[in-house]
């Protein structure tokens, strides 16, 4: 089902050209090529290599690459369960470098939620301002990202945290990008987390460092530093309070 609507990227207007559904591959490559409109790649699973513009571009399941226009590009798709999503944009204001992003899985979920639903009823309502919250982070980096078009605020912070969770942020971070108060999003960090800002950033820091430690033999210290921890002692803490969590929960 091909599909074209309209969206704003930030304060842009812009037209998405989309093949509703998925692409699975297996092992597959394409010959060099390039198009007069701005494509972005959202890898579901496997792996990919993305050759733009002399540049290989590895690029993982939950993964995004923003491919500018007139940019000579080849893909080679990896593993059995390699699964894409793959749409044009018509920008005023088109992106003019090669972009790759980390999408939260709660985003990547409500993706294919609203791809599905839209195949089903053809209601876009919700699929619209979903694609322009994914492509606003690749576009005019100066102006804000359209919240206002989305009101789920589980959403909103399970993007925040997947994003900048190796960053030195704070409350007041999330407040702005929120547009509440310090104590408003306090509350709301507590409400849908169940945990204050520092101890769900805390959590989402050491979830990560759980994947590096069974995906790599990178050291604690080494691992420490890349999930966004600015001592070891600090790290060691919040590893130790995470696993008595974990097992609680069992």
């Amino acid at each position: 089902m091909n599909t074209e609507f309209i969206i704003d990227i930030n304060e842009y207007k812009a037209t998405i050209y989309m093949q509703i559904g998925f692409f699975e591959h297996k092992d597959m490559s394409s010959p060099l090529h390039m198009h007069p409109l701005t494509e972005m790649h959202i890898l579901l699973s496997g792996s990919a290599i993305l050759k733009c513009d002399k540049e290989n571009m590895a690029l993982q399941g939950g993964e995004a690459l923003c491919v500018p226009a007139n940019i000579l590009h080849a893909y080679e798709f990896y593993e059995k369960d390699c699964k894409r999503i793959t749409f044009f944009i018509d920008c005023d204001n088109p992106s003019k470098t090669i972009k790759k992003i980390k999408l939260s899985q709660t985003i990547l979920s409500l993706l294919c939620k609203e791809i599905e639903e839209y195949i089903l009823t053809g209601k876009d309502y919700k699929l619209k301002p979903l694609i322009s919250y994914i492509c606003s982070d690749f576009f005019v980096t100066e102006t804000k990202k359209p919240f206002a078009h989305i009101t789920n605020r589980k959403l909103l912070l399970d993007d925040f945290f997947s994003k900048r969770y190796t960053s030195k942020v704070t409350l007041d971070d999330l407040a702005k990008e929120l547009l509440l108060s310090h104590k408003q999003t306090e509350r709301e960090v507590k409400r849908i987390t169940g945990n204050t800002f520092v101890g769900e950033l805390s959590k989402r820091r050491i979830d990560a460092a759980m994947l590096l430690l069974k995906a790599t033999n990178l050291s604690l210290t080494k691992i420490s530093e890349l999930v966004g921890f600015s001592s070891y002692s600090g790290f060691y803490k919040a590893y130790k309070k995470r696993l008595a969590s974990l097992k609680k929960e069992k």
